[in-house]
């Protein structure tokens, strides 16, 4: 009966010191990612705000504000997967293009 609580104590230790750590660089990252897109997208809209009305038009034709969206979602996705990566070890992707 003791061999088991040793073996399971030598197994819980180290695990939840993983679990932390991921927890940690996981926060760490959404936070800094966060904050750091929160800043570019409010830089963008206050470089919009003092343009012409038709040059917004042009804008909203070419759905500019759509493809802003998708380039910050994109940065924000590539953050996510490299916080994965740095906390797992392992090397993950989410595909290739071209080739």
């Amino acid at each position: 009966m003791p061999a088991i609580f040793l073996f399971l104590a030598a197994i819980v230790g180290p695990l939840a010191a993983k679990i932390l750590t991921s927890l940690s660089i996981g926060a760490i990252t959404y936070i800094g990612i966060t904050a750091l897109l929160s800043t570019v997208r409010t830089y963008l809209l206050s470089s919009v705000t003092g343009m012409p009305s038709d040059v917004l038009l042009l804008f909203g034709l070419i759905k500019l504000d759509i493809a802003i969206n998708i380039m910050l979602s994109a940065v924000a996705a590539r953050a996510a997967l490299s916080g994965v990566n740095s906390a797992t070890g392992k090397k993950t992707s989410l595909g290739h293009i071209g080739s």
